[in-house]
């Protein structure tokens, strides 16, 4: 049997973060140069981007919010419980996350680019559906 691997490629810094958040132009609500524990509230945005790394560090995963209803709790910590949820490769390897919260009045299409920009600038796949058999120890 095969599992994801959820590979990265380069860690987030603060710079780093900095960088992609400045991508989010007008729409940028505030910056959280900081990473949050997978399964822990970043703030009460309903729509981000956000950047998933891996136990070393290394980002190997972005995605967006895509709410389909106002959020009592922050959009991006409710889309990861799903994923984790959901795949037993991202509970076991995804450890932190990087949020770019967006204004509410961000349109669909701009939260999609950015979501597109932020992975082609760290080199991540959007769509993650290789499988990578697992080395066995």
């Amino acid at each position: 049997m095969t599992d994801t691997v959820w590979t990265g490629v380069v860690a987030i810094t603060d710079t780093r973060y900095a960088m992609l958040a400045q991508l989010a132009g007008q729409w940028l609500l505030e910056e959280r140069p900081e990473p949050i524990l997978i399964g822990e509230n970043c703030g009460c945005e309903d729509k981000a981007v956000y950047v998933v790394v891996n136990r070393e560090g290394l980002a190997c995963y972005c995605g967006r919010t895509a709410p389909t209803r106002m959020l009592t709790r922050g959009a991006a910590a409710t889309r990861l419980r799903q994923h984790v949820s959901r795949t037993r490769s991202k509970e076991e390897e995804w450890v932190k996350y990087w949020v770019i919260p967006l204004s509410s009045a961000t349109p669909d299409h701009v939260v999609s680019d950015l979501e597109r920009t932020v992975a082609a600038r760290l080199g991540i796949p959007l769509v993650h559906r290789a499988r990578i058999p697992r080395r066995r120890a």
